[in-house]
């Protein structure tokens, strides 16, 4: 789906929560007092009731907090039945210009809080995925067992850029929506592991049935929450309800329970693809006038998008360096044109479409020689990160 129908979907998503909404409106006494009570049942919760049992961590996502999950008492039954003490992991996020931390950052917060346990099983909604992704993949002793991704866009999504639109209003931006844009560095970074970071540890990765408008996820597309390196479950539900109703997912607390996993999803039938091109200048900064793309029929069109205007990641800089690609069509093709008016580089979307992956990523190594390349020279290579 193109970046203009997720903005449709979402704002449908919007009017149809406004209209049910409109219908059980509370006073400004009722809705007080039922955040004092949520917070007095959220420090009954906080107590440790299982202290020899593998506690349960959650972790939000973009924007989160307290209130993504359960509410107290259905969290506190959740203890009761699982016979472990459910605890939460918090962080700054939110909506508008702020100075919220990268992920990066984030993940020494989340190794400093995991630090006093010995074991520790995980749930992480949307972002907080990326973020445990992340921790993985820097803290190899590190004392997880299982996780359960719900609704984590491993490959991005686009209300990102919404949200980069948000942010750009104030000079700190929202550096986290940066780094869950498509084909931000940050995500290159971490998905150039091939699910190296999920070694030793037990995965279910999660995401919502496109079933209806009432039952899908709204927030992040089915291809980019298919996480190639997992064992794939859809749930019903739409983004939020995965995490508000967790607690009633069989298939969740079986696997928590004793690492039983349900029927595998197997990967959806649409192809991204994210490309980038190294020469002998480096990696290189695209634009609308060194790449190109072009329809079956020869026509240009442009039916991808680049990433990213601001930085996307801690250690790397500002700067076009991925070609996001999204439902790859075949017998189109693109161009890349090397500097110094080389003769263009042709790839077939054919050539493409061919992983296996929902979503892959292709690093283009090409020594710029004279002469025109035959389509489709320089074989396509796993994806490396930046140099």
């Amino acid at each position: 789906m193109n970046y203009l129908g997720h903005i449709m979907k979402l704002g449908l998503s919007a009017l149809l929560i406004l209209l049910l909404s409109s219908c059980t409106v509370k006073t400004d006494q009722e809705i007080i007092q039922d955040l004092w009570s949520a917070w007095e049942k959220s420090e009954v919760l906080s107590q440790d009731d299982f202290p020899d049992a593998v506690p349960l961590l959650l972790v939000h996502g973009w924007n989160g907090g307290e209130f993504t999950w359960p509410v107290p008492e259905r969290l506190i039954a959740l203890e009761q039945k699982l016979q472990r003490d459910v605890i939460l992991f918090t962080y700054r996020t939110g909506i508008l210009a702020n100075r919220y931390p990268p992920i990066e950052v984030l993940e020494e917060q989340l190794d400093r809080y995991l630090a006093p346990y010995a074991q520790v099983d995980i749930v992480a909604h949307s972002m907080g995925g990326l973020l445990v992704r992340q921790y993985l993949s820097h803290h190899t002793d590190h004392p997880v067992r299982r996780i359960v991704f719900l609704a984590t866009p491993h490959f991005g999504t686009n209300i990102a850029q919404v949200l980069v639109s948000l942010g750009s209003m104030g000079a700190e931006g929202n550096i986290q929506a940066t780094e869950i844009k498509p084909g931000s560095d940050f995500l290159w970074q971490l998905n150039s592991l091939s699910g190296s970071e999920l070694d030793g540890t037990e995965v279910l990765n999660a995401y919502a049935a496109e079933e209806s408008i009432l039952e899908t996820d709204l927030v992040v597309s089915a291809s980019s929450a298919h996480l190639p390196w997992a064992h794939n479950a859809v749930l019903k539900g739409d983004h939020h309800a995965l995490a508000k109703r967790f607690d009633e997912s069989s298939e969740v607390t079986e696997f928590l329970t004793s690492g039983l996993l349900p029927p595998v999803q197997p990967s959806p039938e649409r192809r991204d693809v994210w490309l980038r091109f190294r020469t002998n200048y480096g990696l290189a900064n695209l634009s609308d006038s060194n790449f190109k793309s072009y329809s079956a029929r020869g026509l240009p069109n442009r039916n991808f998008s680049l990433c990213c205007k601001r930085r996307s990641g801690l250690h790397s800089k500002a700067g076009y360096f991925t070609v996001i690609i999204e439902d790859l069509k075949p017998d189109n093709y693109y161009a890349f044109m090397p500097y110094d008016g080389k003769e263009p580089f042709l790839i077939n979307s054919n050539e493409l479409m061919r992983s296996e992956q929902s979503v892959s990523m292709r690093m283009f190594d090409l020594v710029v020689k004279e002469g025109s390349p035959k389509e489709g020279e320089g074989a396509l290579q796993p994806a490396v990160g930046m140099p």
